[in-house]
């Protein structure tokens, strides 16, 4: 199984954290839609598409844009993506980001969040809506019947991937 890798963070000399460790997408997936940070669903994916962003990573096949998942997600936390892109480019470390996102969210809204993620559905999505996620998540082609967004992020990792 193909993982990513969880180095948040590189030395720059003694004692003198450098930052987040940039990722490389196209050569392992995000973790999953139902990975967890403060009991958030998608928020651990978001983190990893935003250290794809930085000097030395690649986004690869994903996409980190104002009508995605992430974006809604963050909204819904009340962020701002690019304040929080910020925080992800000068944290030195995962901890200290989890740190950060703690003093801005209401941590016990999670299970409210997740469960709204659960219940999202293809069919319920607008048809222009529809459409494009059919286009961004090729698994919809060789698995038409997935219906709950979680599964369909979590399906086209494993296509894109070659994880079973």
């Amino acid at each position: 199984m193909v993982r990513c890798p969880r180095q948040t963070g590189v030395s720059a000399g003694p004692g003198k954290p450098s930052g987040m460790t940039p990722l490389d997408l196209r050569t392992h997936r995000p973790r999953g839609p139902r990975e967890t940070i403060l009991g958030f669903y998608l928020l651990p994916r978001t983190v990893d598409k935003l250290r794809a962003e930085l000097p030395g990573g690649h986004l690869g096949p994903y996409l980190n844009h104002d009508t995605g998942f992430s974006a809604y997600l963050v909204r819904r936390l009340g962020l701002n993506m690019n304040e929080l892109r910020q925080a992800v480019a000068s944290a030195p470390d995962e901890t200290a980001l989890v740190k950060w996102l703690a003093a801005r969210v209401d941590v016990a809204s999670a299970p409210e969040h997740n469960a709204k993620l659960e219940t999202m559905v293809i069919e319920r999505m607008k048809p222009e809506d529809q459409e494009l996620l059919r286009q961004r998540h090729p698994v919809m082609e060789t698995q038409p019947g997935l219906s709950k967004i979680l599964d369909i992020l979590d399906a086209d990792d494993r296509l894109s991937f070659g994880v079973n």
